[in-house]
């Protein structure tokens, strides 16, 4: 039997018209345009997704009628739905009235694949972008209540606070998103120059939400080795065995024959079982 091929909706927010948050040097539209396929081009290296953007060109969804929030997004849906697919995400930077800094990704409501697919995303940015996390939140915006899929919103960075920052990490945030969803479909992703090299060193966490954080922490005591999620109803990923040498990260044996467990029978000792080994 042949992998299974996910097809995924990505969005990248506003177009055209509608500029989206604007900073010193940057607009939203153009900014999440290029992460947008960035993230795109990280996922479809591996030959497991297939990915369809609303727009891949700065244009909004109104036509040729008069530019208004409620056609455009009314469009934007029905282009999403047209196409079908097993997720959508939708590209956004934040702005904010007051100095606000970091990342949150949205769902419409607690439970359920959106909610899921928003941690598993959020979990790696806040592993790996060293921004502040703001964590899962539910709103009900339109593109995540009208889609006939499983829908979560990106915000990435505020870029009326942090413009630099949100451009200096653009190839970042784009492998963490898509390493996060990679992790949803249990699909291991990596940045391309990784792909070929002698994985010498690997670590294995135990599924998503905070144990990667302790698995990071390990993997840069490493070498800023590989890190693979593991789940209870699924085997690890094959890409572990290929490892010389496997450090284990919450949870027990897979069988490596090369193996360090660093476990404990709550978060908290196997994060503290990650810190006794040293810098």
């Amino acid at each position: 039997m042949g992998d299974l091929l996910y097809d995924l909706i990505f969005d990248p927010g506003h177009g055209g018209t509608d500029l989206g948050a604007v900073g010193m040097t940057t607009q939203e539209k153009n900014n999440v345009l290029v992460l947008a396929k960035k993230t795109a081009a990280y996922l479809e290296q591996t030959g497991r997704f297939r990915i369809s953007l609303t727009r891949d060109t700065d244009k909004d969804f109104c036509g040729a009628e008069h530019y208004s929030d409620v056609l455009d997004l009314r469009n934007r849906v029905k282009v999403a739905n047209d196409l079908g697919g097993k997720a959508f995400v939708s590209f956004h930077n934040n702005s904010a009235l007051v100095k606000a800094y970091g990342n949150e990704v949205y769902a419409l409501a607690p439970g359920g694949d959106a909610e899921k697919l928003a941690k598993a995303i959020r979990i790696r940015m806040a592993a790996q972008l060293g921004m502040v996390d703001r964590g899962v939140k539910f709103a009900g915006w339109y593109v995540c209540k009208w889609t006939h899929m499983p829908a979560v919103l990106v915000e990435y960075g505020f870029i009326n606070a942090e413009e630099s920052v949100i451009l200096a990490k653009m190839d970042q945030a784009a492998l963490a998103i898509a390493q996060g969803i990679g992790d949803h479909f249990g699909v291991s992703v990596y940045a391309p120059r990784k792909e070929a090299y002698e994985l010498k060193e690997a670590v294995l966490a135990y599924g998503i939400d905070d144990y990667l954080v302790p698995a990071y922490k390990e993997s840069i005591k490493l070498g800023n080795c590989a890190v693979f999620p593991r789940f209870e109803d699924k085997k690890p990923p094959a890409d572990v065995f290929k490892a010389e040498h496997l450090t284990i990260v919450g949870g027990g044996s897979v069988g490596h024959p090369k193996e360090t467990i660093l476990s404990g029978k709550t978060w908290g000792d196997t994060a503290a079982a990650v810190s006794a080994t040293g810098a």
